[in-house]
Formats: C-alpha cells, sequence, structure tokens
C-alpha cells in the first residue's frame, strides 16, 4: 500500500458512521458528529439515518420513496458498507434483500466484505453479519486494502473453524498474498506453523519446491525456530513429515 493509499485509508476509516446502531460495542466513527455523513440530503440521507438505526421498516420506506441500495456516497461508501461497519444486522439483512451489492468498494478498496471479515469478533452481531455478506454473494477470495486475501484474517487470529468455513464458502486456499507469494508459503515464513498445518490438512498445495513459489515450505522449515519447546513446534514437525514422506526435499530436522 503506497503512503497516499495508507492516509487515504485512515481518513476513510475516520469519517465512517456518524452514528452506532443500538447495542453495538463498536464502531469506526463512534465520536464522529452527527453531521459527518455520506449522504447529505433527500432519501439518501433518510436511508443511511434508519441504516444507523437499524430500522428495517425506516429501510424499506425510504426505499420505496426512491433511495437506492447501492447509492454512493462521499468516498464511494454505500449503504451496505455503512450498515456492515456500523454492525446493524437488520439493516444489512433488509439492504441485501433489496439487492445490495456485496463486494462493492469504497476508494480505500475496502467493501462489504472486508468489513465484515474485519469485525467478525465483534459482539453480539459481527460474526452473523459476516455470513449473511458471505450467504448473499460476498466473493470470499476477496482482497483487503493492503492486497491481501481476507482469509488471511483468520489466519492472523490462528482459528482455524473459521479458516474451514471460508472454504466451505468457495476460499481458494492456493490464493495468492500480495506479494504473488502463495498463502501457505508466507504463513510458513512467519512461523505460524499451526496455520500451515490446518491449511494443508483442509486441502492446500504444499509442493513449491520447483520454484513455484520464491519460498518453499524447504526453505521455511530450514530455519532454527521454533523451539523444540514451542507449542508451535509439533505442528512444524507434522509438515516436515509430510514433505519427506513425499519425497520432496527437507533437511533434517534439528532438535
Amino acid at each position: 500500500m503506497t503512503r497516499g493509499t495508507k492516509r487515504l485509508s485512515i481518513c476513510l476509516a475516520a469519517v465512517l458512521a456518524a452514528l452506532s446502531c443500538p447495542g453495538t460495542a463498536h464502531s469506526l466513527a463512534d465520536n464522529m458528529p452527527s453531521t459527518n455523513k455520506f449522504f447529505a440530503a433527500g432519501p439518501q440521507a433518510t436511508l443511511e439515518i434508519a441504516v444507523r438505526a437499524n430500522d428495517a421498516s425506516s429501510i424499506a420506506r425510504a426505499l420505496e420513496r426512491g433511495a437506492d441500495a447501492n447509492a454512493r456516497g462521499k468516498l464511494d461508501i454505500t449503504p451496505l458498507m455503512i450498515a456492515v461497519d456500523a454492525q446493524c444486522p437488520d439493516a444489512v439483512t433488509t439492504l441485501l434483500k433489496a439487492g445490495a451489492i456485496p463486494n462493492a468498494q469504497a476508494v480505500d478498496r475496502n467493501g462489504p466484505v472486508s468489513l465484515a471479515v474485519q469485525s467478525y469478533r465483534a459482539k453480539p452481531y459481527g460474526r452473523d453479519i459476516m455470513v449473511a455478506v458471505f450467504q448473499a454473494g460476498g466473493d470470499p477470495n476477496s482482497r483487503r486494502p493492503d492486497g491481501d486475501p481476507v482469509i488471511f484474517r483468520f489466519i492472523e487470529d490462528h482459528d482455524a473453524d473459521d479458516i474451514k468455513l471460508m472454504k466451505a464458502l468457495g476460499a481458494n486456499l492456493d490464493i495468492r498474498d500480495r506479494g504473488n507469494d502463495p498463502i501457505v508459503t508466507s504463513v510458513a515464513m512467519a512461523q505460524d506453523w499451526d496455520m500451515v498445518w490446518a491449511l494443508i490438512e483442509l486441502g492446500a498445495r504444499y509442493d513449491y519446491e520447483n520454484g513455484a513459489s520464491r519460498q518453499p515450505l524447504s526453505m521455511s522449515l530450514s530455519l532454527a525456530y521454533p523451539a523444540p519447546d514451542s507449542p508451535l513446534y509439533p505442528y512444524k514437525l507434522k509438515v516436515w513429515q509430510l514433505l519427506k514422506e513425499k519425497g520432496l526435499p527437507v533437511k533434517p530436522m534439528k532438535p
């Protein structure tokens, strides 16, 4: 991400959502003044107010009176992005049923999918909102503003269960990261061997030993860490044993 894009992303996060939905614990703009809205007037402004209130009936009325579920406001924000970011589950469901596009992107390359994945642990609605976005056609191979696929969020959280969910939703476990390396090799270079093993168990390719990646698994396996007493070491050993059994070029594991 360029320095200019970084500033734009920070700016966008700072202005998202003037109001929070009732009962939500967090929104990116809890402290923004009520004048900082994405739709300033007319039916779209009415729709934005209804979205932030998580009021399905008011959203339906605004749409009947001419509001567009896919209108673009400031910074190309859509009503669905507002609803997802503010964690308004009824608004998300109503907008999706009205045809809101789950794969739209704002100027910082965030969209309903990336925002939903980013907030999937938000209580109490985050996971339900994320699943709703995917079930409505959100692309599980979408990318975050930094260029990495959204599945990295679960890898970073060491969340094997939701990596499995992402696969069930259609995520490509062999997708490449922003540096054009397979995610399994990127995760191995970070020494997150529990996630490497989780990806392999779920069917991710692991043979990148013949120039298919700048950093094949054998390179990561040859490094001296993690230490044998690390909880990650047994997973590294499993990966090493698998590659050895498959006849791939791995050096002996050092005790």
